[in-house]
């Protein structure tokens, strides 16, 4: 990871388009870190400074249970005109089991350029949508990410190049946080955080393991993971305990206690009634990204962004109320 980012937001998309069944099959995931992006909310990753330098990463999985599967095309088109060259040279056979991850660099000197990137994929927005195709004998199967381009004179920023020896933050000392979107990609500091004991969210349930940890930051707040539509109260519900979750494990971690906001939280969660807990969930947002910019306490180690195995394993604790 790029030194001077101060921030990470990752997506991670998996859309498979359906083939008739053969020997071969895979599934494939795919990301863009972000530096300066605020991912405490679901939609995608945007950048706000320039010059920057975003990073996508893919992962290829081989989910045949009995035999090796053959890939005999992947390519991201719209990646290649900026340089992509692809680590995955086809034909590429993965056996039982086996994934192959990669990374490419995609640096972006202007908000031109980023606006250049989004036009690039056929639509008049300021996204830029891009995919990864992996193609077998009798089937295919995409993964898909999107980056958002700022508003200029509105949410748009200039900064030194982090690679610039003349390049520093701000002086002001605030208590380092850091929102859902870093405690959702990185396991290592998520099972620090509940090293020191279970989190108790009231009405959803306590927090044990780092599976329904990951479940809670991966949730979708409109639906249960067997595709029952949350109601909106249950909605706020689930953004409230995973931003109470986040909050304790700020003050777990980072010595940032939040005030009384994590009571007040907790309290809410454990109460039949939604109301006030839109306001709540915002407050706790703002407070989890306030000091996302800040440098982690000397000593700690967050270890790498896994999203593709962190995606994985998580399991959403959550149920639908009989």
């Amino acid at each position: 990871m790029q030194r001077g980012w101060k921030a990470v937001a990752a997506v991670v998309a998996l859309l498979g388009v359906g083939g008739p069944a053969s020997a071969h099959e895979f599934v494939c995931w795919k990301w863009v870190e972000v530096p300066g992006s605020d991912w405490s909310s679901d939609g995608p990753p945007v950048v706000r400074q320039f010059p920057v330098k975003l990073k996508v990463g893919y992962l290829l999985e081989n989910l045949h249970p009995t035999g090796p599967s053959m890939a005999m095309e992947v390519e991201e088109r719209l990646m290649e005109p900026y340089g992509f060259r692809f680590p995955f040279p086809a034909p590429m056979t993965l056996g039982v089991g086996e994934e192959r991850e990669a990374s490419f660099e995609l640096e972006l000197k202007s908000h031109d350029d980023c606006m250049a990137m989004a036009a690039s994929d056929g639509k008049a927005d300021a996204h830029f949508d891009s995919s990864l195709w992996v193609k077998w004998e009798l089937g295919q199967t995409q993964c898909a990410a999107r980056v958002t381009c700022c508003t200029p004179s509105v949410d748009c920023r200039r900064v030194c190049s982090p690679e610039s020896p003349g390049c520093a933050g701000s002086l002001e000392e605030k208590a380092p946080t850091r929102h859902a979107g870093f405690f959702k990609l990185h396991e290592q500091a998520l099972r620090q955080c509940l090293s020191h004991g279970r989190v108790d969210l009231g009405r959803v349930g306590p927090v044990e393991s780092l599976e329904q940890a990951l479940g809670l930051l991966w949730a979708s707040p409109g639906l249960y993971r067997d595709g029952q539509a949350r109601g909106d109260g249950e909605a706020l519900r689930l953004e409230l305990a995973r931003e109470t979750l986040v909050g304790v494990c700020n003050a777990r971690l980072f010595g940032n206690s939040a005030g009384t906001l994590l009571g007040m939280a907790r309290q809410a969660l454990s109460l039949s009634s939604g109301e006030g807990l839109g306001g709540l969930v915002e407050k706790l947002k703002r407070h989890n990204a306030s000091g996302a910019g800040e440098a982690l306490p000397p000593g700690f180690d967050a270890g790498r962004a896994t999203p593709a195995h962190a995606a994985r394993i998580a399991e959403d604790p959550t149920r639908p109320e009989p």
